[in-house]
């Protein structure tokens, strides 16, 4: 009775396989991911999880998750620890959904080998990974790991001290979209941390080409993801700045997944929101361009960013 259903998704899988748009082939990904269980949507998840594009190797990893037993681990662990490319921060923190799912699952099949394997992998930097893994025995000594969110105290202070320098309003980019220009005033002073970190990542053109992969009506427009998947991001976090300034129309704010856990993913909100406030970085607002933000639909494209 399951055959016809996974019939036409493994079509349109085979068929995006040979595409040469990583969307087109993600695509073909969640095509697979509402079958039921085949050995056939198994093996070719598992071909999709070493495609070429990171975006299609974590879309591929996510799906398999759902699904996930030991005999997934060994290939998940070559994909976590797979030479680093840009956008692989989602396919690391895939891989260890479908090492954790297949944990919770499937625990006693885990051979001494691979247990070993596990307990041997260095504790990522990012605290939503190790976070991620809450549960899977071998990697316990990650949640002892602190969070770290800059290099010393004497990191923060240079940070402090470049930033802070100047009032509120001195320094302002402009975010180039397909919809127009959105140019946006920074709060250094009240938020100089998670300045630095925004305008390192842009000047290094972190940003050129990402999109904004969550769009809400009356909510709020968010970037800052490279694998547009929502999950993707540095590696590395920010310390919150939980400052004075409002959720207002067109403030930018962090996203966060607990607390000191910003990093690349921002958002403009498109009505004021104080539910958000006292809760989530704000550090900046938009001054000019509030039209061109009202029309960012969700996949909206940044075309680049022209900073301080």
């Amino acid at each position: 009775a399951q055959a016809p259903n996974a019939a036409a998704p493994l079509e349109r899988s085979a068929w995006g396989r040979s595409d040469r748009g990583p969307r087109v082939r993600a695509s073909a990904v969640s095509a697979l991911s509402s079958v039921s269980e085949l050995p056939a949507i198994r093996d070719t998840l598992r071909a999709y999880a070493r495609d070429g594009s990171p975006q299609v190797q974590a879309a591929a990893l996510g799906a398999l998750a759902a699904r996930a037993t030991a005999a997934d681990v060994s290939m998940a662990l070559e994909r976590y620890t797979s030479e680093s490319v840009p956008g692989s921060h989602a396919v690391r923190a895939s891989s260890l959904r479908v090492i954790t799912m297949a944990w919770r699952r499937d625990s006693a099949a885990f051979t001494p080998d691979v247990v070993a394997a596990l307990r041997a992998l260095s504790p990522p930097p990012d605290p939503l990974v190790r976070r991620s893994v809450l549960g899977v025995t071998p990697l316990a000594g990650w949640q002892a790991v602190p969070v770290q969110t800059a290099a010393d105290t004497l990191a923060y202070r240079r940070v402090a001290s470049q930033w802070m320098s100047a009032p509120n309003g001195t320094h302002r980019l402009t975010l180039r979209t397909v919809r127009g220009d959105i140019t946006i005033e920074l709060f250094a002073q009240d938020a100089p941390l998670t300045v630095e970190n925004f305008v390192r990542l842009a000047r290094a053109q972190y940003y050129n080409g990402t999109r904004f992969h969550r769009v809400i009506a009356n909510f709020v427009a968010q970037d800052g993801d490279p694998t547009g998947t929502g999950s993707g991001g540095p590696g590395t976090s920010v310390r919150d700045e939980l400052n004075r300034h409002r959720y207002a129309r067109g403030a930018v704010g962090m996203a966060l997944s607990g607390p000191d856990t910003g990093g690349s993913q921002y958002y403009l909100t498109l009505t004021p929101q104080p539910h958000l406030d006292g809760g989530y970085t704000v550090f900046g607002r938009v001054v000019d361009g509030l039209d061109v933000m009202d029309q960012l639909l969700l996949g909206d494209r940044i075309v680049g960013v022209v900073t301080p």
